[in-house]
């Protein structure tokens, strides 16, 4: 696959194709995000388990991560991309079929090797088949994907649970990455053979890429809070006597959907500006969700997915975007592993932190709690505007 940027159609074989893959893989992903809560709860795990078996794929992924850039930019992508398929594939039919703790804690550590490797694959081939001047658009409209899945999977992983048992959601999830190994080895264009060879000694701007540094540090921030968000509303849900929550994600999806189509575009325009607004959004969302009680529930649940997607739809693709525009093609690997090894670190740690958090003193609070990290976040961004570093 070429990574001329000189392209000018949005809309290439390329991109279609991997549209196509991300869309059937965070279909599959988000029925599993959703429901591994449930589906540990049912052994009688307590909270902070719960929030160690949630972040351990993120764990196993943060790891991985540097590895995956360095990979991404000497091999054969393509190849890379299909193995990595089959190991997600492999990982959730492991979670549907065992009922152990140790065990579930391997297959997450694998589905976390191989999620490391997909999104940072995929992520770099995506920004080498957009024009450079259109790549948070680009961007942007590739999540779409999975804005499109989050729709409707949480509520069918959640269904399918709840009807046939939870290990038949995992089953079902690890169909989905077998169809998506079949696109990737029909569909793709082939990115030519290359073979792992380096012609100097391995450094750390081998495996990080200091460039997209500050956009893999707020990457920690805003993919935690969507870690947490994602882990815990479902039992926040059942908690505050509103049963099956799917219906959150819906809307959230609704608002995400035209979030990043209009998202990407703003990040195209006015640059990292937009993720001030992007932020504080996010920020009104989890004090919404912090506030919410039996009584209230239903309308701030609802207020709260509308918002908290609004801000993530624009804050996602800018800092994507940046990522990949702060180096050179044949360091677009090593950028997507800094941002993604950012977004690894956030989702493995604030969801451990949250069960302790909620264990301790309730879900409710524990949103209120993590509006911190948020507000750090534009403190951070106000510095690296300040120095002109961004």
């Amino acid at each position: 696959m070429s990574d001329a940027p000189g392209k000018e159609r949005l809309f290439n074989r390329a991109y279609l194709s991997l549209f196509l893959i991300n869309l059937i893989v965070s279909a599959g992903f988000s029925m599993v995000l959703t429901t591994i809560s449930l589906y540990v709860t049912g052994f009688g795990a307590t909270a902070a388990v719960v929030g160690a078996i949630v972040g351990s794929l993120s764990i196993a992924s943060m790891f991985v991560r540097p590895f995956s850039g360095i990979l991404s930019d000497q091999l054969n992508r393509k190849m890379l991309l299909v193995l990595a398929l089959v190991g997600s594939g492999i990982a959730m039919a492991g979670c549907g079929l065992t009922k152990s703790i140790p065990l579930l804690f391997a297959f997450r550590i694998l589905h976390g090797i191989s999620f490391s490797i997909v999104s940072t694959v995929t992520m770099a081939l995506v920004a080498g088949s957009v024009p450079q001047a259109k790549m948070a658009q680009g961007l942007g409209y590739f999540a779409v994907g999975q804005t499109i899945t989050t729709a409707f999977a949480p509520s069918l992983g959640i269904w399918i649970g709840e009807r046939f048992g939870f290990s038949v959601t995992f089953l079902c999830a690890a169909a989905l990455a077998l169809v998506a190994v079949l696109v990737a080895v029909l569909i793709i264009p082939s990115t030519g053979n290359k073979r792992f060879h380096l012609d100097h000694r391995l450094t750390v701007s081998d495996f990080i890429s200091s460039e997209a540094l500050p956009f893999g540090i707020l990457a920690i921030i805003v993919s935690g809070a969507t870690g947490l968000e994602s882990g815990f509303v479902a039992i926040f849900g059942q908690q505050l006597q509103l049963g099956n929550v799917g219906w959150y994600f819906t809307i959230g999806a609704a608002a995400l959907f035209i979030s990043r189509i209009a998202g990407g575009k703003l990040g195209d325009r006015y640059g990292t500006s937009v993720l001030y607004a992007g932020i504080g959004l996010m920020i009104v969302a989890f004090v919404l969700l912090g506030m919410a009680n039996t009584g209230n529930a239903l309308v701030l649940l609802v207020i709260a997915a509308a918002v908290k997607a609004l801000g993530l739809g624009i804050v996602q693709p800018t800092l994507q975007a940046g990522s990949m525009k702060s180096v050179s093609v044949e360091r677009r690997g090593a950028a997507s592993c800094t941002y993604y090894l950012g977004a690894d670190i956030g989702q493995a740690l604030m969801p451990i932190a949250g069960g302790v958090v909620a264990g301790v003193s309730g879900y409710g609070t524990m949103f209120t709690v993590f509006t911190l990290p948020l507000l750090l976040g534009i403190a951070f961004l106000i510095w690296l505007r300040y120095r002109k570093i961004l």
